[in-house]
């Protein structure tokens, strides 16, 4: 009675997540609810007593993991592109600058 009574607990709370993870409106909030996820899920592996769950739980957290990796590449990618533009900006300013100088 205790294994349908868990079953019946677990169904709802993965429930929940996909309401969560489907309504996240910004990369922030999915990052957010992701980690709770992993951490729901870590919990849940070391309680599950069947290897098959197991197996489920263990491909869960994998994309999981896989889906914050990105999200953190997302930014890396973005800091990347903000550095290189800032510098290119200023090379063609200052090349701007030397021009003009040059003409007066």
């Amino acid at each position: 009675m205790t294994d349908i009574v868990d079953y019946a607990i677990v169904k709802r709370a993965y429930e929940n997540y996909v309401n969560e993870i489907s309504y996240c409106r910004s990369d922030r909030e999915l990052l957010i609810v992701i980690k709770k996820f992993i951490s729901f899920l870590k919990e849940m592996y070391f309680e599950a007593a069947g290897e098959k769950l197991r197996q489920y739980i263990h491909q869960h957290m994998k994309l999981a993991r896989r889906i914050l990796f990105v999200i953190r590449l997302k930014y890396v990618i973005i800091f990347v592109y903000h550095l290189l533009l800032e510098r290119l900006v200023n090379e063609l300013l200052n090349a701007i600058r030397y021009f003009i100088s040059i003409v007066r």
